[in-house]
Formats: structure tokens, C-alpha cells, sequence
């Protein structure tokens, strides 16, 4: 829906105005994965400026939509349209599943194109490139949504001007349309005010997530085990855990404290007394691409991180001096944390780079990332050629 304010004011002062598009509904309180980020970036974009928003079930997006094309033929001026994929493809994300609306939201957002506005859009994951994808999905059903997929790429060749993704590596995956920019753009956090720092001694690790095969931390709790002076606190799920429980539990001692605490509120605690935060998880190969948002929490927190090598979360670790990026070995990961323990002062060193970049990091500074890129391939700003 628009905003309250009359769209059709003056423009002799600028107002930052942008569509945003989601194919689905939007749950501001929802604690589900799928949509912390859309409600997160719907947040910073208002904060950003005024936000005209097209989401919802296809009849309420279709009534939207007609409301931003009216004010896109009387001239109102909108900075950029971004819109965020679903895990679903576009024309499956009604509640029934069926392709009942195929065409319209790519429609949509050609027609903005045509008129000058740069359009792009968040490319949420590709879970459907594979073999695990479909598990529990009749062979028919399957394929009609791994068809639907392709549709989806060969439809934004035509209607975008930027895909964004959450890491650069993660188009090799994917055959994503060669007409398109590719930005990366990963998650962000939303913690405003400054982080206090933990005392770098003792040595408190923190880990807070999924805790099923795609986040194994065997050899992290090895290691943590032969070493009584360091602490880790695990928060996860508490049927993860006890899944896990068999595979891990024999190095579960007095120094390895778990929990089950969900919400920023019920994290703080955890995080406040915690002086490293760790990703040292068993590299694979969605890991290479993967953006955790978790990292980004960590970074919000202040917190200097543990990644392991072959990981993307452990190449943006070191490329930003964030902490330490290790060898997913008992022995590579042993020494490290003896060293931190024995010298605290690396631990203040390392949190001193995470709190120089905490903003660039933010929900906020996301969306100002998007703003610059979308500028970019603004033809209305020079000489350009549409496709």
C-alpha cells in the first residue's frame, strides 16, 4: 500500500520514494527464517524514505499494483522498485500452489522498467539446484516446480535491471540471465545501540542457530572439550540438540553450556557475557556461497568471530580482520583458542575491527548499498539503452 502522505506533493524537495515487491505476504513479527529479511528490509526502507508497498495474496497485490501504476502516469517519481524472491517460485506462492497467476508480477515490474524506474531484485536462495531439493515431493511435483524455477530466471532477464544475491559465489550455482547486473546483497542486523564489551578473559564462546547436518560443529566441540579454561555456549533448538545429542554428546562436559533462547531478548544475556561468537561449522559446499545471517548478528553484537576455511563466512572473517578463520580441524582449532586464551588482547584487537564496520553491516546500511547500486543503472539520470 502507499504511504498516508499525499504522493502527489510538490517535488521541489527531494523525497526518497521507492516500490517494494514481495509475491507473498509480509509478516512483520514473524520469527520464521523465510521472512526476517523481508520484514527487516521493509523496516530500513522506511526508515530510508517513503515505501509503496505491493505484496500480499495475487488479488491484493493486482489492486497495488494498479495504485502504483496510477501514480507512475501522473509522474510520481520513485527512486528504485526492489523486490525480494520467494524459497517458492513466483507463480507457486499462492496458499493452493497453483500457477493461477503466471504472469503478472513480472508484468509488473517490466512495466516499470519501460518507464525509467530501476528495478531489482533480492535472489533468495537456490536450495532447488540440489539433489536434497524435493525430498517428500511426488517425481511430478518435483519437476513442475523445478520448471517453474527456470521460469522464474528467464522472466527476470526481461524485467530486471539488477539481480542482488546474498554472495557473489552463489551465481556459479545458478544459470542466472547474462542481460542482468549482479550485486551482492547479504543480511544485515538491527542492533542500534553500541554493543558494551565482555571482559576478553576468560575465553566465552557463543553460538546461536541451526544445529542439524548442515551445522555440524563436531570437531569446534572436540576441541573446546581438551580445553577446560575455554567456555562455549550452544543455542539452538531443542530438538536439534537432542538429534545431535548421540553424534556430540561425549564431548558435552562441564564447559559446554547449552540453551534454548529465542529473541533478541532472550539472546542478550548470552551475548553480553560471550567474548568470541563462532562459525566454525564443516565446510560443504553450501557453505561456499552461503551468507549466514548469523555473521551479521554476530557483527551487530560486536562480537569478533571464529569461522572455519572453505567457507564464505570464514573468507568475509579474514578479508575484514573480523577474527579468525581456522582449519575445520581439533588441532587448528585447539591452538587458536589456547592462543586467545593465553592473550586476551588479541580478542579486544579483533572486536575493535567488528565495531568499526558495525553500521556498513546494518539493515539500514543494506538499504543504502541497494540505493547506490539502483542509482547506478538509473537511465533517467544520462544517456542509457533500454533492453
Amino acid at each position: 500500500m502507499p504511504p498516508t502522505s499525499d504522493p502527489s506533493q510538490s517535488e521541489s524537495t527531494t523525497v526518497h520514494r521507492c516500490i517494494y515487491h514481495l509475491p507473498y505476504p509480509l509478516d512483520m513479527d514473524s520469527r520464521f527464517g523465510g521472512q526476517v529479511r523481508p520484514a527487516r528490509m521493509m523496516e530500513a526502507l522506511s526508515e530510508w524514505g517513503e515505501v509503496w508497498l505491493v505484496a500480499g495474496t495475487a488479488a491484493q497485490r493486482r489492486r497495488q499494483m494498479r495504485i502504483v501504476d496510477d501514480a507512475v502516469a501522473r509522474g510520481v517519481r520513485f527512486d528504485f522498485c526492489y523486490s525480494e524472491s520467494s524459497t517458492m517460485p513466483t507463480a507457486l506462492t499462492e496458499a493452493h500452489h497453483l500457477p493461477t497467476h503466471p504472469v503478472e508480477d513480472f508484468a509488473f515490474l517490466a512495466r516499470l522498467r519501460r518507464h525509467g524506474v530501476p528495478v531489482g531484485l533480492f535472489y533468495r536462495d537456490i536450495h532447488w539446484r540440489f539433489p536434497m531439493y524435493g525430498k517428500g515431493l511426488s517425481p511430478v511435483r518435483r519437476r513442475a516446480a523445478l520448471a517453474m524455477y527456470h521460469y522464474d530466471l528467464a522472466a527476470y532477464g526481461r524485467c530486471l535491471d539488477v539481480i542482488f544475491l546474498p554472495s557473489l559465489q552463489m551465481a556459479e550455482y545458478v544459470d542466472l540471465p547474462s542481460t542482468v547486473k549482479l550485486a551482492e546483497l547479504p543480511p544485515g542486523h538491527d542492533i542500534v545501540e553500541e554493543p558494551t564489551a565482555a571482559a576478553p578473559h576468560p575465553l566465552s564462546l557463543f553460538y546461536v542457530g541451526g544445529f542439524g547436518d548442515n551445522y555440524r560443529m563436531d570437531r569446534l566441540l572436540e576441541a573446546v572439550h581438551g580445553l577446560p579454561q575455554v567456555h562455549l555456549t550452544v543455542c539452538t533448538r531443542p530438538e536439534e540438540w537432542d538429534a545431535a545429542r548421540p553424534r556430540v554428546g561425549q564431548w558435552a562436559g562441564d564447559n559446554v553450556e547449552v540453551v534454548h533462547a529465542q529473541g533478541s531478548r532472550q539472546l542478550a544475556p548470552h551475548f553480553a557475557r560471550c567474548n568470541v561468537a563462532t562459525l566454525a561449522v564443516e565446510p560443504q559446499p553450501y557453505w561456499t556461497f552461503a551468507a549466514p545471517l548469523k555473521l551479521y548478528e554476530y557483527i551487530g553484537n560486536g562480537k569478533p568471530i571464529l569461522a572455519s576455511e572453505g567457507t564464505l563466512a570464514g573468507s568475509r572473517v579474514a578479508d575484514g580482520g573480523l577474527g579468525w578463520t581456522v582449519p575445520y580441524t581439533v588441532e587448528a582449532l585447539g591452538s587458536t583458542l589456547a592462543e586467545l586464551s593465553a592473550h586476551p588482547e588479541q580478542v579486544d584487537r579483533a572486536r575493535d575491527a567488528v565495531m568499526a564496520v558495525r553500521h556498513s553491516h546494518s539493515w539500514a546500511g543494506r538499504v543504502e548499498q541497494l540505493a547506490g547500486v539502483l542509482a547506478d543503472v538509473d537511465r533517467r539520470n544520462g544517456p542509457g539503452e533500454q533492453r
